[in-house]
């Protein structure tokens, strides 16, 4: 799921750079901007906005905090020896292995 994240966020991330390079060549060419039409980038921005609305709906089902969607960096609570510290994974780790307190961040990951 980090993954779908992940990449619907870059795809979109481009798409939006890639309109609005359109939009600027098209100022600078001195051709008005067409209104927009209904078409495959839209469709194509829709689809992404789905997809990014449904993975971070699950995270939030699941309590758990989406930092950084585009290295799939997530926290989610837990007490650990009386304390309430956030447990820390970053897409590509081959387990959960880190936590840090609620006010270090993820600067201050510690080796669980």
């Amino acid at each position: 799921m980090l993954e779908r994240l992940r990449d619907a966020f870059r795809a979109l991330r481009a798409l939006r750079a890639f309109e609005a390079a359109q939009r600027r060549a098209a100022l600078a060419d001195g051709h008005p901007i067409e209104a927009p039409k209904a078409g495959a980038a839209e469709a194509d921005e829709g689809a992404l906005a789905a997809t990014l609305r449904e993975c971070t709906d699950l995270l939030v089902a699941w309590d758990i905090q989406l930092k950084d969607p585009e290295r799939g960096l997530i926290d989610f609570s837990h007490e650990r020896e009386g304390e309430v510290v956030y447990l820390c994974y970053l897409l590509g780790e081959d387990d959960l292995r880190y936590w840090h307190r609620v006010e270090d961040g993820f600067a201050g990951r510690q080796p669980l």
